[in-house]
């Protein structure tokens, strides 16, 4: 089992443990039970969509996921409207879903996409962006490639796509897609690792279908002679969203990081879990012993 994995599993069940009840006496936002809303239900992504959240799921609202976030270490942008996840604790994925008012992003460019050119772009965006992470003492991503090339449904206004990425011996994918509307575009990201990819394409068609902007905010609502147009298009989108959005700034950032080596498995899932559990629900741990010695990092 990969260690995105296991990340990805801390990451989930703390939102599990997160989800439960609160402990006696709660009071801070960090003790609170969160307030998910569980499918089926309509939820709002601000005033711009509606998202249609099916049996299985869970929504958690703009103010509580920007706030989830920082506890996890992270540094939410203000435009996070929530976060969704599956009910099921055996699916360990999560999506965060942004709004970025960009103004009206042109799609005539969507019918000549050169995916080999995309590629390239993100690859020298990603070099350059490495400098950075390696300069905080963090190791450099690879990406590997497309695990889906981009595509548009133009009746939809749609972009789905997905990139495998590698941070020395750990592999994830990163699913991306955008929703485009009259002032701007919605980004959903979902993260997982490779392996799953083909459980989590299921996931990604089926929230993106049931996610549309409202009446007077659609694609089709776009005014020329009062509407802002946005500065770049689909490709630029897509490039800049593969840097900045899912698998650099965001993908090893928003799940805790486990830099501990050379144990087994199941210790350091407990472990870790109870660490972290026990730091945002204001418990103490128990010390746990491995052969008379500490874990070392």
């Amino acid at each position: 089992m990969g260690w995105l994995k296991v990340r990805l599993m801390v990451a989930i069940s703390c939102l599990l443990l997160w989800g439960s009840s609160p402990p006696a006496g709660a009071g801070e936002p960090s003790q609170q039970a969160l307030p998910w809303q569980v499918g089926p239900t309509d939820a709002k992504l601000g005033d711009q969509a509606l998202l249609k959240v099916p049996q299985g799921y869970r929504f958690l609202g703009s103010q509580e996921t920007q706030r989830l976030l920082k506890q996890m270490g992270n540094f939410p942008s203000g435009s996070e409207l929530g976060l969704i996840t599956s009910a099921r604790e055996a699916e360990q994925w999560f999506m965060v879903v942004r709004y970025i008012d960009a103004g009206y992003v042109k799609d005539d460019e969507a019918a000549n996409w050169d995916a080999d050119a995309l590629m390239a772009s993100i690859k020298e965006g990603t070099d350059e962006d490495n400098k950075t992470r390696q300069a905080q003492g963090f190791p450099p991503l690879v990406i590997r490639g497309w695990e889906e090339k981009p595509h548009y449904d133009k009746t939809a206004n749609k972009v789905v796509w997905a990139i495998a990425a590698q941070e020395q011996e750990t592999v994830g994918v990163n699913y991306n897609t955008l929703a485009l509307g009259r002032q701007g575009y919605l980004s959903m990201n979902m993260v997982g690792p490779l392996e799953e990819l083909s459980t989590l394409k299921p996931h990604v068609s089926r929230l993106l279908a049931n996610v549309d902007f409202v009446e007077g905010k659609r694609y089709s609502d776009f005014d020329s002679t009062t509407d802002k147009v946005a500065a770049v298009g689909l490709s630029a989108l897509i490039a800049g969203a593969a840097i900045k959005s899912g698998l650099l700034a965001k993908l090893w950032a928003f799940i805790i990081p486990l830099f501990l080596a050379g144990k087994k498995l199941l210790v350091l899932l407990v472990i870790a879990l109870g660490g972290f559990a026990a730091k945002y629900l204001n418990k103490k741990p128990k010390p746990e012993r491995l052969g008379g010695g500490g874990l070392s990092s």
